[in-house]
């Protein structure tokens, strides 16, 4: 039998290894250069490659911060579910939702500034990625959470309360994190206090 040419075929676990080690060394040069700042052959370099192997995996940079944004997501709500999944009040489970979504970016601030503050981003390529369905479903536990302990709410009202609830929760681990030396209260009391006002509870 011929032997065959060229490059040995990659078994999917290799060829996923490789995938994240890129990833491993894209995280650490955008955390520390600046998304802007790091090339294809910069990237390259750092992870020990061809830049053709790169391209292998990623055809555009933003391809590498997309995937490790789904990453962190990945990660965020996987503890969360972990963590609360299993509460049976709907409230109580809410809240936890919420206490660890905000616990989450303040024990990873580099996570949060890779997510929410790589500069040299377009509002198109954010738009991609957050109306994927994979990633909309995972923000759907709060509206999931709120449906539950507001029986007999309509759906509008539904989509209006969890917006608001995230959108409070972000604008509170981002003051916390950007605005550091100002004397905030407490994050816990903070976000048990937005979760009983979208819920009506005084």
């Amino acid at each position: 039998m011929p032997k065959r040419r060229g490059r040995p075929v990659q078994s999917s676990e290799e060829a996923e290894k490789v995938k994240a080690h890129i990833g491993s060394c894209a995280f650490r040069l955008f955390r520390e250069e600046g998304y802007p700042a790091v090339s294809m052959r910069r990237l390259a370099q750092e992870a020990g490659c061809t830049v053709m192997t790169i391209y292998r995996y990623y055809p555009r940079k933003i391809d590498i911060l997309r995937d490790l944004w789904a990453e962190v997501f990945g990660d965020l709500f996987d503890l969360l579910v972990e963590r609360a999944g299993s509460i049976k009040s709907p409230t109580s489970r809410l809240e936890a939702f919420a206490q660890g979504y905000v616990e989450y970016w303040l024990d990873r601030r580099e996570h949060y500034f890779l997510v929410f503050m790589s500069s040299g981003v377009s509002q198109s390529d954010v738009s991609v990625f957050v109306e994927d369905d994979a990633v909309l479903k995972r923000f759907g536990i709060f509206r999931e959470s709120l449906a539950a302990a507001l029986p007999g709410v309509g759906e509008a009202e539904l989509k209006l309360k969890a917006d608001l609830l995230l959108c409070t929760l972000n604008g509170i681990a981002h003051n916390l994190i950007t605005i550091s030396a100002y004397p905030w209260a407490a994050p816990r009391d903070m976000v048990r206090a937005a979760t009983r006002g979208v819920l009506g509870i005084r």
